[in-house]
């Protein structure tokens, strides 16, 4: 949304608890007031279905899907109603537990290491999972692992699926 000072914390929460450091467990005070933040919106980095379906077939682009193993091979049921297992044509499974150890992201390299095993030499990185929320995790640890500009496709599979008479899926353990 353009807001460039944002960080995230190793860890989060728990390992703030862990480290001592002060938490406010009281009730919230007073409304804030007003801010003053724009948000400018930087094309590209969160897409669409349309957009999606365009780079599956670009031989310099991957979608990678967040969700577990199971969800994307269709082998375990999907929490939503109505909503078939399976995924993307050529999309790769990269659950998004895999790239972190203890709440906190894997090493640079070891990012680095999962990633390229998947996508090979593609550069442009599209980020799905099952509502949008844990695609962020990787598309995060994207960044460190050499990565520039992930997209996260905010539908991911909750909106694909959903529409799987008018958009192509696939059943099956196999990646792709």
């Amino acid at each position: 949304m353009g807001f460039d000072r944002a960080a995230v914390l190793a860890g989060g929460l728990p390992a703030w608890r862990a480290a001592g450091l002060p938490v406010d467990e009281g009730a919230p005070g007073a409304a804030a007031g007003p801010g003053d933040f724009t948000a400018r919106p930087r094309p590209g980095l969160v897409v669409g279905a349309d957009a999606v379906a365009d780079e599956l077939g670009d031989p310099g682009a991957v979608v990678f899907d967040a969700r577990t193993r199971g969800r994307f091979a269709g082998t375990e049921p999907e929490p939503r109603a109505g909503l078939p297992g399976g995924h993307m044509p050529g999309a790769v499974n990269l659950p998004f537990g895999e790239i972190q150890d203890g709440g906190r992201m894997r090493s640079p390299a070891e990012l680095r290491t999962a990633f390229s095993a998947l996508a090979g030499g593609r550069e442009r990185l599209y980020f799905s999972c099952g509502s949008g929320v844990t695609a962020c995790v990787p598309a995060l640890g994207a960044e460190p692992a050499g990565y520039r500009g992930p997209a996260v496709y905010d539908g991911s599979w909750s909106e694909w699926g959903l529409a799987s008479g008018s958009r192509p899926v696939v059943t099956g353990p196999g990646q792709g």
